[in-house]
């Protein structure tokens, strides 16, 4: 087992790259952590942000959906979702979130 870097992650020896932020394997060589040192990982939710409107088009809400997909990052997005709520579109982005921003109660990313 190594680990990545850049990440933090965990990952089996066959491989040569993170598979979470593609960093180099080469990369984690200079790293000073002996073996056996159990490394803590960031401690993760998941949480979720939702887009409606009763006049808002379908195109305006899954915009301001990826727009905020584009801000948080891909690799911390779950999922894109939509549905209709009483006659209101509805788009969900599910993402992670680090225990210390879901703590704060806020919906935006810090």
């Amino acid at each position: 087992m190594w680990t990545c870097a850049k990440c933090g992650e965990v990952i089996e020896n066959q491989f040569d790259a993170c598979w979470k932020c593609s960093t180099a394997r080469s990369a984690a060589a200079g790293s000073t952590e002996t073996p056996g040192t159990p490394k803590r990982k960031p401690a993760w939710r998941m949480s979720y942000k939702v887009f409606r409107g009763t006049f808002a088009t379908w195109e305006a809400l899954f915009s301001e959906a990826a727009e905020f997909a584009t801000y948080i990052g891909p690799e911390r997005v779950i999922s894109i979702s939509h549905s209709e709520d009483a006659g209101d579109g509805v788009v969900s982005v599910w993402y992670w979130t680090d225990v210390t921003e879901a703590a704060g109660g806020k919906s935006e990313p810090v």
